[in-house]
């Protein structure tokens, strides 16, 4: 009798063939509601925005600024004290190897320069 699974007259089978029927325009309508609340949701926060009931959402750029001149700073502090440590150790080399080919001073003198050197 008919496409109905349950249906064992005419009667029950055109009632279920309604009772699907409904079942279907209810889960299109609940579908229609979900669709048109997500789609208004933006409006309706804009004007709740505007009219002060809600705040607008903060801005990310002063974050991201924030987060470059930091690392720009950090690169900088290390960059400055890899140089300053290199050029330490290059200018004591070139004073040792200065001190070594000086034939005129005798040890003692040697070792104070390069205390002195090493003390600065």
């Amino acid at each position: 009798m008919g496409f109905s699974r349950h249906a064992t007259t005419p009667t029950k089978e055109a009632v279920d063939h309604f009772t699907q029927g409904v079942n279907s325009l209810k889960e299109a309508s609940f579908a229609a509601a979900r669709g048109t609340k997500e789609a208004a949701a933006p409006k309706v926060n804009v004007v709740l925005t505007k009219v002060g009931l809600r705040k607008p959402p903060a801005p990310k750029w002063p974050w991201v600024v924030g987060a470059i001149g930091a690392g720009l700073a950090l690169g900088g502090a290390a960059a400055y004290l890899w140089y300053r440590q290199r050029t330490e150790s290059i200018g004591e080399a070139l004073l040792a190897d200065e001190l070594l080919d000086d034939t005129e001073l005798d040890d003692r003198a040697l070792t104070e320069e390069l205390v002195d050197s090493v003390t600065r």
